[in-house]
């Protein structure tokens, strides 16, 4: 990559024209280094002073974790297990633009989902600032280096992944004779029907696949979710589980099934074999993935 010094151009588009007077105007020098992405070949600032990071789970964790300075996020609310600093804004599901101009980023990080959509808007972002992107079609490690070496944060990077390996190892250590022998899989509770979710995009079995961990495999060509299952299957499902992981988004999520006498059924339910997320694991990045191992840590530990 080739490395300049230049100044940052702020292309406002029609929208931004009209709100040009809520920038503080900062016009500054700023090393540049030349990238190449979806939308072409562009030069971004080599040390970014102010970051927006749109999706909470698939940019800003490894915004977060590269040490970016992020100034606002969008899509959701983070998980608890994420170090969120505090103060920055919320740019709401469906980003609002405005805000986000408002905010005067010099760097924007965006999933490279719809760049048309409420919710990822790239292409009217990239007339706020550069827009370097993630994807969530990738296994996250492979996403968070890509990121990261985009950058030139590759050092950051491999500090990140360092913790996460040290993690695996010491829950395969501990845990090897249960990895190898007892079954486990995430599944997300809803009224009276669970999702199990195995698809080979989603995060739970990325962290399985690391642990060497038994589980129920997706089938062929399932990207996300095996679809809703209903009560009277769940014996035909679950029955061989000896362990669930539930992906809730608060504490009521994880007893949504517990009136269900098919549920209270499973072994691993009976033998209170669960542990519940109480925020988003389905996708992620650094953070969460370390939160899913320390989830499955914590279930092998309620196995006899």
């Amino acid at each position: 990559m080739s490395i300049k010094l230049n100044r940052r151009n702020f292309a406002l588009g029609t929208a931004g024209l009209a709100l040009g007077a809520m920038l503080p105007g900062r016009a500054f020098a700023q090393e540049t280094r030349s990238v190449t992405t979806i939308y072409g070949t562009y030069d971004i600032p080599v040390s970014p002073k102010r970051v927006v990071a749109i999706d909470s789970r698939l940019d800003l964790q490894p915004a977060l974790a590269l040490g970016l300075p992020v100034v606002g996020y969008g899509h959701s609310t983070p998980g608890s297990w994420v170090p969120v600093p505090a103060g920055l804004e919320f740019y709401g599901s469906e980003i609002n633009i405005e805000q986000v101009l408002a905010s005067d980023p010099d760097l924007i990080i965006c999933a490279d989902y719809d760049p048309d959509s409420v919710w990822w808007p790239a292409n009217r972002l990239r007339d706020i600032a550069p827009v370097v992107t993630t994807s969530n079609d990738k296994p996250w490690k492979d996403a968070f280096r890509e990121l990261a070496i985009l950058l030139g944060r590759e050092g950051e990077g491999e500090a990140a992944f360092a913790e996460y390996d040290a993690l695996i190892a010491d829950i395969k250590a501990r845990h090897g004779e249960k990895l190898a022998s007892r079954t486990v899989v995430s599944v997300q509770p809803a009224e009276g029907v669970f999702y199990m979710m195995n698809g080979s995009k989603m995060l739970q079995p990325q962290v399985l696949v690391d642990l060497g961990a038994r589980t129920i495999p997706p089938a062929e060509g399932q990207d996300y979710d095996a679809g809703e299952t209903p009560a009277e299957a769940f014996g035909d499902t679950l029955g061989q589980v000896d362990g669930i992981i539930l992906a809730t988004t608060s504490p009521e999520g994880a007893a949504l099934l517990d009136g269900e006498p098919m549920w209270q059924r499973l072994p691993a339910v009976a033998a209170g074999a669960l542990v519940a997320s109480n925020g988003n694991i389905n996708y992620g990045s650094i953070y969460s993935a370390i939160k899913v191992a320390q989830m499955v840590d914590e279930l092998y530990g309620k196995m006899a």
